[in-house]
């Protein structure tokens, strides 16, 4: 028996995009009762395949270059200690389906920080050490090499949202990250240190090194995207990037030369 149904909206333009939204899925609805491929059906065909072109890193690299080779096996070990210890979330059932279960998950993305925290710690340590052997100031490299290493996992991510269309999770991958960087980071170490590390005295020994400096810039690059991305309606163009990459090159140029 039809009855009639009010559909109420916020505005005229929520209720024409619900309205939109509607036709869509009335269409995909039609599409699917004749058996032709739906939009999902290629999600889930692209999702397999690109966990069929990642495959495992103890793979071997057939078709790589002698350098990808080299560093195969040289790497080997590492690879095969992440491979063990971190559970693989990928598998699929026959249906195609993952079959892993949220436990699964939180265990792997815990061990990925685990390894994530490993790598950091050593790879800061090897820099201040390399840093203090060829005499280059410490807030050099940490303000360029190290900076560039410690935020490689989140360019990562951001790459990958941002290739699967969530231009939205990038950049809040990109801000949440270094919110978390200063106020967690940061404010965790200084709690402890001035807590059980100085008998809960004030730390006197931290030097300015341009500090000051360096979050002026920060926030004036802040302000610099805030501008941009308001007046071009939310939207990023690629003479964005190409405006914030040229001015991480004059902030690596204006760190190098204050330091030395």
């Amino acid at each position: 028996e039809p009855t009639d149904h009010c559909l109420m909206a916020p505005s005229k333009e929520i209720f024409e995009a619900v309205c939109d939204k509607l036709e869509e899925i009335l269409e995909t609805n039609s599409t699917q009762n004749f058996g032709e491929p739906t939009d999902q059906d290629d999600n889930d065909e692209s999702f397999e395949n690109d966990i069929e072109s990642d495959g495992s890193m103890l793979d071997f690299p057939y078709g790589g270059s002698n350098l990808t080779i080299f560093f195969h096996f040289v790497l080997y070990p590492l690879k095969a200690l992440m491979h063990f210890t971190i559970p693989d979330v990928r598998v699929l059932d026959n249906h195609g389906f993952p079959i892993s279960s949220f436990s699964i998950a939180l265990v792997s993305s815990f061990m990925c920080l685990v390894w994530l925290i490993l790598g950091s710690y050593a790879m800061v340590s090897s820099l201040e050490t390399l840093a203090d052997l060829l005499n280059i100031p410490v807030a050099v490299v940490g303000a360029t090499v190290s900076a560039a290493g410690t935020s490689l996992p989140n360019y990562i991510a951001s790459k990958c949202a941002a290739e699967k269309g969530l231009g939205n999770m990038a950049v809040s991958n990109a801000f949440g990250s270094n919110t978390f960087n200063i106020m967690v980071a940061l404010g965790l170490p200084w709690m402890l240190y001035t807590s059980f590390g100085t008998n809960f005295q004030p730390y006197h020994a931290l030097r300015n090194d341009g500090i000051l400096e360096t979050v002026i810039i920060l926030f004036a690059v802040l302000g610099i995207f805030v501008i941009n991305v308001t007046m071009s309606g939310f939207k990023l163009y690629r003479w964005h990037a190409i405006l914030y990459i040229i001015l991480y090159i004059a902030y690596l140029i204006y760190v190098v030369l204050y330091q030395t």
